[in-house]
């Protein structure tokens, strides 16, 4: 609030009009500052609600992408598994014609073990990049969700702030009603 100096009249003090015209544009000035204040907190408000509704939004792709991308791992997984289950019993038919035919067992060993070989590191190389792909999903998901609630923290700190304000300037307010009214007795 500014210092103000009032012009005094020769009897009774200041002139009533000069502080009357003063009290009132100091009090038109704080409604306008209380709208103003009032505007903006409804404007963030709803840009809370926006980024909240933003955010609830991309988590829900984020994770409905990571659920088909898991399920088609998962088929994956499924169809290498049948396909290794598949690859066991050759394998072992093949041993058994060893003992009949020793030139047959080495080739049939030998395809049996490759074939196992590549479906197991197949297996593991999908294993792995699974594993690495949740990893990286799970840091994305933590990254953004913690700037996210950076994000809300700091709206709400600026909010919780707003009212203290709004009180204060009705304080100083009152005070100057009070000053007002103590003037006039």
């Amino acid at each position: 609030m500014e210092a103000r100096n009032f012009k005094s009249v020769a009897f009774g003090g200041f002139d009533k009009e000069e502080v009357i015209q003063y009290i009132q544009k100091t009090a038109q000035e704080n409604t306008e500052a209380l709208e103003a204040l009032q505007r903006e907190n409804g404007s963030l408000r709803a840009e809370n609600e926006s980024l909240r509704t933003q955010m609830e939004q991309s988590l829900r792709e984020r994770e409905d992408a990571a659920k088909k991308e898991t399920e088609a791992l998962r088929e994956q997984i499924r169809a290498l598994t049948a396909e290794l289950d598949e690859l066991r019993p050759q394998a072992q038919s093949y041993r058994e014609v060893r003992s009949q035919v020793g030139d047959i067992e080495c080739q049939a060993r030998r395809r049996a073990s490759e074939l196992e070989s590549a479906t197991t590191m197949r297996l593991n190389a999908l294993i792995v990049d699974v594993r690495r792909q949740y990893q990286e999903m799970s840091s994305a998901f933590s990254a953004t969700a913690g700037q996210a609630a950076a994000e809300l923290r700091k709206i709400e700190v600026s909010l919780t702030q707003l009212p203290r304000a709004m009180d204060q300037t009705g304080k100083k307010l009152e005070e100057i009603v009070s000053a007002v009214d103590n003037q006039k007795k």
